[in-house]
Protein backbone atom coordinates (compact mmCIF):
# COMPACT_ATOMS: atom_id res chain seq x y z
CA UNK A 1 0.00 0.00 0.00
CA UNK A 2 1.58 2.96 -0.91
CA UNK A 3 2.13 5.37 1.72
CA UNK A 4 0.94 8.99 1.01
CA UNK A 5 2.10 10.71 3.50
CA UNK A 6 5.85 9.58 3.95
CA UNK A 7 6.19 8.18 -0.36
CA UNK A 8 9.86 8.81 0.02
CA UNK A 9 10.48 7.47 3.21
CA UNK A 10 8.41 4.18 2.50
CA UNK A 11 10.74 3.96 -0.51
CA UNK A 12 13.44 4.59 1.19
CA UNK A 13 12.25 2.22 3.80
CA UNK A 14 11.30 -0.38 1.13
CA UNK A 15 14.47 -0.72 -0.53
CA UNK A 16 15.98 -1.22 2.60
CA UNK A 17 13.75 -4.64 3.64
CA UNK A 18 14.81 -6.05 0.13
CA UNK A 19 18.28 -6.52 1.16
CA UNK A 20 17.70 -7.40 5.06
CA UNK A 21 15.48 -9.92 4.32
CA UNK A 22 17.56 -11.61 2.01
CA UNK A 23 21.36 -11.10 3.68
CA UNK A 24 20.10 -10.35 7.27
CA UNK A 25 23.85 -9.09 8.71
CA UNK A 26 26.64 -8.32 5.95
CA UNK A 27 29.77 -8.80 7.81
CA UNK A 28 32.99 -6.93 5.88
CA UNK A 29 33.91 -9.29 3.42
CA UNK A 30 30.99 -12.07 4.14
CA UNK A 31 29.18 -14.49 1.65
CA UNK A 32 25.93 -11.94 2.98
CA UNK A 33 28.04 -8.76 2.25
CA UNK A 34 28.45 -10.08 -1.24
CA UNK A 35 24.77 -10.92 -1.71
CA UNK A 36 23.72 -7.44 -0.55
CA UNK A 37 26.20 -5.89 -2.95
CA UNK A 38 24.52 -7.58 -5.42
CA UNK A 39 20.99 -6.79 -4.34
CA UNK A 40 21.82 -2.89 -4.52
CA UNK A 41 23.52 -3.17 -7.79
CA UNK A 42 20.26 -4.82 -9.42
CA UNK A 43 18.28 -1.17 -7.44
CA UNK A 44 20.96 0.40 -8.64
CA UNK A 45 19.72 -0.89 -12.36
CA UNK A 46 16.43 -1.08 -12.01
CA UNK A 47 15.65 2.34 -10.01
CA UNK A 48 18.37 4.73 -11.87
CA UNK A 49 18.12 2.66 -15.22
CA UNK A 50 22.11 2.52 -15.03
CA UNK A 51 24.77 -0.20 -15.58
CA UNK A 52 26.41 -0.65 -11.86
CA UNK A 53 29.64 -1.31 -11.74
CA UNK A 54 30.73 -4.15 -9.18
CA UNK A 55 34.86 -3.87 -8.18
CA UNK A 56 36.46 -6.44 -5.80
CA UNK A 57 39.23 -5.49 -3.26
CA UNK A 58 40.69 -7.38 0.06
CA UNK A 59 39.83 -6.63 3.43
CA UNK A 60 41.30 -7.93 6.57
CA UNK A 61 39.91 -10.21 8.64
CA UNK A 62 40.05 -8.86 12.37
CA UNK A 63 41.36 -5.71 11.74
CA UNK A 64 39.87 -2.08 13.32
CA UNK A 65 37.16 -2.32 15.87
CA UNK A 66 36.68 -6.21 15.02
CA UNK A 67 40.20 -6.59 16.42
CA UNK A 68 39.04 -5.72 20.07
CA UNK A 69 38.45 -9.35 21.68
CA UNK A 70 41.43 -10.42 20.79
CA UNK A 71 43.00 -7.69 22.82
CA UNK A 72 40.99 -8.77 25.99
CA UNK A 73 43.03 -12.33 25.24
CA UNK A 74 46.18 -11.00 24.50
CA UNK A 75 45.78 -8.53 27.49
CA UNK A 76 44.64 -12.04 29.95
CA UNK A 77 47.83 -13.71 28.23
CA UNK A 78 50.35 -10.76 29.07
CA UNK A 79 48.75 -10.87 32.84
CA UNK A 80 50.18 -14.35 33.08
CA UNK A 81 53.59 -13.87 31.99
CA UNK A 82 54.11 -10.85 34.31
CA UNK A 83 54.21 -13.54 36.48
CA UNK A 84 56.76 -15.40 34.85
CA UNK A 85 58.87 -12.68 32.50
CA UNK A 86 57.71 -8.93 33.23
CA UNK A 87 59.96 -7.96 30.42
CA UNK A 88 58.04 -9.90 27.90
CA UNK A 89 54.72 -8.80 29.69
CA UNK A 90 56.37 -4.54 28.87
CA UNK A 91 56.46 -5.47 25.39
CA UNK A 92 53.43 -7.85 25.02
CA UNK A 93 51.33 -4.68 26.71
CA UNK A 94 53.51 -1.99 24.53
CA UNK A 95 52.19 -3.92 21.07
CA UNK A 96 49.07 -4.16 22.18
CA UNK A 97 48.45 -0.47 22.77
CA UNK A 98 50.42 0.37 19.66
CA UNK A 99 48.06 -1.94 17.69
CA UNK A 100 45.12 -0.13 19.55
CA UNK A 101 46.61 3.46 18.83
CA UNK A 102 47.04 2.44 15.16
CA UNK A 103 44.39 0.56 13.97
CA UNK A 104 41.18 0.52 16.43
CA UNK A 105 41.35 4.65 17.43
CA UNK A 106 43.62 5.45 13.89
CA UNK A 107 41.90 3.48 11.26
CA UNK A 108 45.70 2.79 10.23
CA UNK A 109 46.07 -0.25 7.65
CA UNK A 110 49.98 -0.88 8.27
CA UNK A 111 49.93 -4.39 9.79
CA UNK A 112 47.02 -5.57 7.85
CA UNK A 113 49.80 -7.70 6.39
CA UNK A 114 49.67 -9.73 9.12
CA UNK A 115 45.78 -10.54 8.90
CA UNK A 116 43.79 -13.28 6.74
CA UNK A 117 41.83 -11.55 3.61
CA UNK A 118 38.71 -11.81 2.67
CA UNK A 119 37.24 -10.20 -0.73
CA UNK A 120 34.82 -7.38 -0.69
CA UNK A 121 33.22 -5.48 -3.08
CA UNK A 122 32.30 -1.73 -3.96
CA UNK A 123 29.08 -0.82 -6.46
CA UNK A 124 28.58 2.43 -8.18
CA UNK A 125 27.19 3.92 -10.72
CA UNK A 126 27.44 7.15 -12.83
CA UNK A 127 23.75 8.95 -13.99
CA UNK A 128 25.03 11.32 -16.29
CA UNK A 129 23.58 15.27 -16.38
CA UNK A 130 20.33 15.82 -17.86
CA UNK A 131 21.68 18.89 -19.80
CA UNK A 132 24.54 16.39 -21.66
CA UNK A 133 27.11 18.68 -20.26
CA UNK A 134 28.24 18.33 -16.09
CA UNK A 135 29.52 21.05 -14.76
CA UNK A 136 30.24 19.39 -10.99
CA UNK A 137 29.72 16.12 -9.89
CA UNK A 138 27.52 14.88 -6.74
CA UNK A 139 29.03 11.71 -5.60
CA UNK A 140 26.32 10.04 -3.09
CA UNK A 141 28.06 7.77 -1.04
CA UNK A 142 26.83 4.78 1.74
CA UNK A 143 28.41 1.71 3.02
CA UNK A 144 26.48 -1.20 2.44
CA UNK A 145 28.20 -3.84 5.29
CA UNK A 146 27.26 -4.13 8.73
CA UNK A 147 28.99 -4.41 12.04
CA UNK A 148 29.52 -7.27 14.32
CA UNK A 149 27.35 -6.72 17.72
CA UNK A 150 28.56 -4.63 19.93
CA UNK A 151 27.49 -6.76 23.29
CA UNK A 152 28.43 -3.96 26.03
CA UNK A 153 25.87 -1.59 24.09
CA UNK A 154 23.13 -4.07 23.49
CA UNK A 155 23.07 -5.07 27.19
CA UNK A 156 23.33 -1.38 28.79
CA UNK A 157 24.20 1.39 26.38
CA UNK A 158 24.95 3.76 29.38
CA UNK A 159 28.01 1.55 30.59
CA UNK A 160 29.60 0.67 27.57
CA UNK A 161 31.78 3.51 27.28
CA UNK A 162 33.01 3.19 30.75
CA UNK A 163 33.43 -0.62 30.48
CA UNK A 164 35.35 0.20 27.16
CA UNK A 165 37.47 2.78 29.11
CA UNK A 166 37.95 0.64 31.91
CA UNK A 167 39.65 -2.16 29.68
CA UNK A 168 42.06 -0.01 28.12
CA UNK A 169 43.18 2.04 31.30
CA UNK A 170 44.00 -1.98 32.63
CA UNK A 171 46.13 -2.44 29.69
CA UNK A 172 48.08 0.45 31.18
CA UNK A 173 48.44 -0.20 34.42
CA UNK A 174 49.62 -3.86 33.40
CA UNK A 175 52.45 -1.97 31.16
CA UNK A 176 53.19 0.27 33.97
CA UNK A 177 53.61 -2.24 36.23
CA UNK A 178 55.77 -4.21 33.92
CA UNK A 179 58.41 -1.40 33.61
CA UNK A 180 58.73 -1.14 36.97
CA UNK A 181 59.08 -4.82 37.58
CA UNK A 182 61.47 -4.58 34.87
CA UNK A 183 63.12 -1.49 36.67
CA UNK A 184 63.75 -3.14 39.80
CA UNK A 185 65.06 -6.75 38.03
CA UNK A 186 67.44 -4.49 36.72
CA UNK A 187 68.24 -2.95 40.17
CA UNK A 188 68.26 -6.30 42.27
CA UNK A 189 70.11 -8.13 39.89
CA UNK A 190 67.94 -11.18 39.45
CA UNK A 191 64.59 -12.17 37.72
CA UNK A 192 61.38 -11.24 39.83
CA UNK A 193 59.39 -13.98 39.27
CA UNK A 194 56.91 -16.48 40.21
CA UNK A 195 59.18 -17.81 42.67
CA UNK A 196 60.44 -14.01 44.07
CA UNK A 197 56.78 -14.39 45.06
CA UNK A 198 57.09 -17.37 46.83
CA UNK A 199 59.88 -15.86 49.00
CA UNK A 200 58.10 -12.55 49.84
CA UNK A 201 54.80 -15.21 51.13
CA UNK A 202 57.35 -16.80 53.02
CA UNK A 203 58.91 -13.81 54.47
CA UNK A 204 55.46 -12.11 55.60
CA UNK A 205 54.50 -15.42 57.28
CA UNK A 206 57.47 -15.76 58.66
CA UNK A 207 59.62 -14.13 61.60
CA UNK A 208 61.73 -11.66 58.71
CA UNK A 209 58.64 -9.99 57.25
CA UNK A 210 59.53 -6.51 56.38
CA UNK A 211 57.41 -3.43 55.21
CA UNK A 212 59.08 -4.14 51.72
CA UNK A 213 57.93 -7.49 51.68
CA UNK A 214 54.35 -5.95 51.90
CA UNK A 215 54.86 -3.25 49.50
CA UNK A 216 56.39 -5.38 47.10
CA UNK A 217 53.52 -8.02 47.76
CA UNK A 218 50.61 -5.36 47.38
CA UNK A 219 52.74 -4.23 43.83
CA UNK A 220 52.55 -7.54 42.53
CA UNK A 221 49.36 -7.90 42.94
CA UNK A 222 47.70 -4.86 41.54
CA UNK A 223 47.58 -6.42 38.45
CA UNK A 224 45.03 -8.50 39.49
CA UNK A 225 43.06 -5.36 39.64
CA UNK A 226 43.08 -5.20 35.41
CA UNK A 227 41.27 -8.79 35.05
CA UNK A 228 37.83 -7.66 35.04
CA UNK A 229 38.79 -4.74 32.44
CA UNK A 230 40.42 -7.22 30.39
CA UNK A 231 37.20 -9.40 30.49
CA UNK A 232 35.07 -6.01 29.25
CA UNK A 233 37.58 -6.13 26.27
CA UNK A 234 37.34 -9.92 25.32
CA UNK A 235 33.23 -9.59 25.89
CA UNK A 236 33.26 -6.07 23.85
CA UNK A 237 31.75 -8.12 20.66
CA UNK A 238 30.17 -11.46 19.39
CA UNK A 239 31.76 -12.94 16.29
CA UNK A 240 28.97 -14.83 15.52
CA UNK A 241 27.30 -13.85 12.34
CA UNK A 242 23.87 -14.70 13.41
CA UNK A 243 24.02 -12.36 15.68
CA UNK A 244 26.04 -9.27 14.24
CA UNK A 245 23.96 -6.02 13.10
CA UNK A 246 21.68 -6.21 10.22
CA UNK A 247 22.39 -3.04 9.56
CA UNK A 248 19.17 -1.42 8.32
CA UNK A 249 20.05 2.34 9.77
CA UNK A 250 23.90 1.59 9.79
CA UNK A 251 24.12 1.66 6.94
CA UNK A 252 21.02 0.73 4.19
CA UNK A 253 19.44 3.57 5.40
CA UNK A 254 21.99 5.66 3.89
CA UNK A 255 22.34 3.55 0.35
CA UNK A 256 18.46 4.12 -0.01
CA UNK A 257 18.24 7.48 0.47
CA UNK A 258 21.31 7.87 -2.20
CA UNK A 259 19.39 5.76 -4.67
CA UNK A 260 16.32 7.60 -4.23
CA UNK A 261 17.59 11.14 -4.06
CA UNK A 262 19.67 10.23 -7.46
CA UNK A 263 16.35 9.21 -8.99
CA UNK A 264 14.34 12.05 -7.95
CA UNK A 265 16.83 14.46 -9.92
CA UNK A 266 17.07 12.31 -13.44
CA UNK A 267 13.57 12.10 -13.25
CA UNK A 268 12.54 15.45 -12.13
CA UNK A 269 11.60 17.88 -14.77
CA UNK A 270 12.58 21.21 -13.13
CA UNK A 271 16.22 23.12 -13.93
CA UNK A 272 17.81 22.15 -10.64
CA UNK A 273 20.90 19.80 -10.82
CA UNK A 274 20.13 19.45 -14.73
CA UNK A 275 24.20 20.22 -14.96
CA UNK A 276 25.00 17.88 -12.35
CA UNK A 277 26.13 13.91 -13.05
CA UNK A 278 25.50 12.00 -9.98
CA UNK A 279 27.62 9.02 -8.97
CA UNK A 280 26.00 6.70 -6.74
CA UNK A 281 28.54 4.62 -4.45
CA UNK A 282 28.04 1.37 -2.43
CA UNK A 283 30.93 0.95 -0.31
CA UNK A 284 32.25 -2.27 1.19
CA UNK A 285 33.64 -3.43 4.27
CA UNK A 286 33.75 0.21 6.00
CA UNK A 287 33.47 -1.32 9.42
CA UNK A 288 36.65 -2.54 8.77
CA UNK A 289 38.62 0.36 9.01
CA UNK A 290 36.74 2.38 5.43
CA UNK A 291 38.88 -0.04 3.39
CA UNK A 292 35.78 -0.22 0.34
CA UNK A 293 36.14 3.53 0.27
CA UNK A 294 40.10 3.88 0.17
CA UNK A 295 40.03 1.63 -1.79
CA UNK A 296 37.48 3.06 -4.41
CA UNK A 297 39.44 6.74 -4.36
CA UNK A 298 42.89 4.87 -4.85
CA UNK A 299 41.73 3.36 -7.78
CA UNK A 300 40.00 6.63 -9.42
CA UNK A 301 41.74 9.28 -8.07
CA UNK A 302 43.48 10.38 -11.03
CA UNK A 303 39.91 9.65 -13.31
CA UNK A 304 39.05 13.42 -13.59
CA UNK A 305 35.35 12.04 -15.14
CA UNK A 306 34.88 10.85 -11.25
CA UNK A 307 37.30 13.38 -9.57
CA UNK A 308 37.70 16.39 -9.84
CA UNK A 309 37.85 20.16 -8.62
CA UNK A 310 34.02 20.41 -9.14
CA UNK A 311 33.37 16.54 -7.13
CA UNK A 312 31.26 16.71 -4.30
CA UNK A 313 31.20 13.59 -1.97
CA UNK A 314 28.38 14.08 0.11
CA UNK A 315 28.38 10.46 2.33
CA UNK A 316 25.44 9.33 3.57
CA UNK A 317 25.76 7.34 6.88
CA UNK A 318 22.53 6.46 8.96
CA UNK A 319 18.69 7.88 9.42
CA UNK A 320 17.04 7.34 11.60
CA UNK A 321 16.30 10.17 15.03
CA UNK A 322 14.54 13.20 13.82
CA UNK A 323 16.11 15.12 16.43
CA UNK A 324 19.37 14.38 15.42
CA UNK A 325 20.10 15.62 11.82
CA UNK A 326 23.80 16.16 12.63
CA UNK A 327 26.43 17.79 9.75
CA UNK A 328 29.56 15.41 10.90
CA UNK A 329 32.84 18.15 10.33
CA UNK A 330 35.09 16.16 10.82
CA UNK A 331 36.31 12.71 12.22
CA UNK A 332 38.05 13.09 15.20
CA UNK A 333 40.59 10.20 15.45
CA UNK A 334 40.99 10.23 12.08
CA UNK A 335 42.88 13.90 12.70
CA UNK A 336 40.89 15.29 9.18
CA UNK A 337 38.35 17.99 8.87
CA UNK A 338 35.65 18.05 6.09
CA UNK A 339 35.06 20.90 3.59
CA UNK A 340 33.67 23.96 5.50
CA UNK A 341 31.70 24.78 2.76
CA UNK A 342 29.87 21.69 2.05
CA UNK A 343 29.12 21.53 5.87
CA UNK A 344 27.56 25.06 5.81
CA UNK A 345 25.29 24.34 2.75
CA UNK A 346 24.53 21.05 4.85
CA UNK A 347 23.47 22.92 8.00
CA UNK A 348 21.12 25.53 5.67
CA UNK A 349 19.75 23.02 4.18
CA UNK A 350 18.98 21.16 7.50
CA UNK A 351 17.49 24.00 8.80
CA UNK A 352 15.83 24.78 5.48
CA UNK A 353 14.10 21.63 6.12
CA UNK A 354 12.43 22.54 9.43
CA UNK A 355 14.87 20.93 11.54
CA UNK A 356 17.38 21.35 13.98
CA UNK A 357 20.30 20.97 12.27
CA UNK A 358 23.70 19.88 15.02
CA UNK A 359 27.49 20.20 13.88
CA UNK A 360 29.37 17.62 15.56
CA UNK A 361 32.69 16.06 15.02
CA UNK A 362 32.56 12.16 15.13
CA UNK A 363 34.34 11.35 18.53
CA UNK A 364 35.64 7.99 17.59
CA UNK A 365 36.24 5.75 15.08
CA UNK A 366 36.01 7.31 11.16
CA UNK A 367 33.21 7.64 8.12
CA UNK A 368 33.84 7.63 4.14
CA UNK A 369 34.24 10.65 4.55
CA UNK A 370 37.72 10.02 5.83
CA UNK A 371 38.55 8.40 2.75
CA UNK A 372 37.81 11.19 0.38
CA UNK A 373 39.51 14.11 2.83
CA UNK A 374 42.70 12.01 2.77
CA UNK A 375 42.83 12.60 -0.72
CA UNK A 376 41.71 16.13 -0.99
CA UNK A 377 38.82 15.91 -2.20
CA UNK A 378 35.52 17.83 -1.02
CA UNK A 379 33.30 15.87 1.42
CA UNK A 380 30.78 15.72 4.40
CA UNK A 381 28.92 13.48 6.13
CA UNK A 382 25.31 13.77 6.99
CA UNK A 383 23.52 11.45 9.51
CA UNK A 384 20.16 11.15 11.52
CA UNK A 385 21.46 9.50 14.42
CA UNK A 386 21.74 9.78 18.44
CA UNK A 387 25.40 10.33 18.51
CA UNK A 388 25.54 9.41 22.09
CA UNK A 389 25.72 5.36 23.12
CA UNK A 390 22.29 3.74 22.16
CA UNK A 391 20.90 -0.28 22.22
CA UNK A 392 20.24 0.18 18.27
CA UNK A 393 23.93 1.24 17.30
CA UNK A 394 26.07 -1.83 15.99
CA UNK A 395 23.57 -4.40 17.63
CA UNK A 396 20.67 -6.70 17.10
CA UNK A 397 18.76 -4.45 17.32
CA UNK A 398 19.30 -2.30 13.94
CA UNK A 399 16.37 -3.69 12.16
CA UNK A 400 13.26 -3.21 10.38
CA UNK A 401 11.58 -3.13 12.91
CA UNK A 402 13.72 -0.16 14.63
CA UNK A 403 13.47 2.11 11.45
CA UNK A 404 11.18 5.38 11.29
CA UNK A 405 9.94 6.43 8.07
CA UNK A 406 9.27 9.85 8.88
CA UNK A 407 12.73 10.62 9.88
CA UNK A 408 13.52 8.47 6.48
CA UNK A 409 11.13 11.21 4.60
CA UNK A 410 13.07 13.67 5.87
CA UNK A 411 16.56 12.27 5.52
CA UNK A 412 15.67 12.10 1.55
CA UNK A 413 14.23 16.10 1.50
CA UNK A 414 17.62 17.14 3.25
CA UNK A 415 19.89 15.33 0.70
CA UNK A 416 17.69 16.76 -1.91
CA UNK A 417 17.89 20.60 -0.77
CA UNK A 418 21.85 19.84 0.03
CA UNK A 419 22.13 19.44 -3.38
CA UNK A 420 19.43 22.48 -4.61
CA UNK A 421 21.56 24.47 -2.86
CA UNK A 422 24.86 23.25 -4.05
CA UNK A 423 23.34 23.79 -7.79
CA UNK A 424 22.70 27.25 -6.97
CA UNK A 425 26.67 27.69 -7.01
CA UNK A 426 26.74 26.80 -10.95
CA UNK A 427 23.35 28.39 -11.53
Amino acid sequence: MENTQYPKGQKIYDLVKEVVDVTGPRLPGSEEEKLGAKIVADQIKRELNATPVTEKFKTPRHACISAIPWLGWASFACFVLFYLSPIVSLIGTALLLFFALTHIFYYSHMLDFLFPKDESQNVYAVIPPKSGKAKYNVMLSAHMDSSWCWMHSLKNANTMIIKTAIGVVSVIILLVVSLVSVILEAKAGHSISFMALQRIFANITGSSKSGLDVALLVFYCLPLICLPGFSFLVGYMSYDKKIAAPGAMDNLSGVATAIEVAKHFAEEESEIAKDAQFIVLGTGAEESGLVGALAFVKAHKDDKNLFNENTYAINLDSFRDMDHFNVVTKDSLQFVPFDKELIEISKQAIDNCGLQSHLIENPVGGSDSTAFAKFGFKTVTLNAQDPRPTDYYHTTKDGMDNLRIDTLEKSFEVVKEVIALLDKKYN
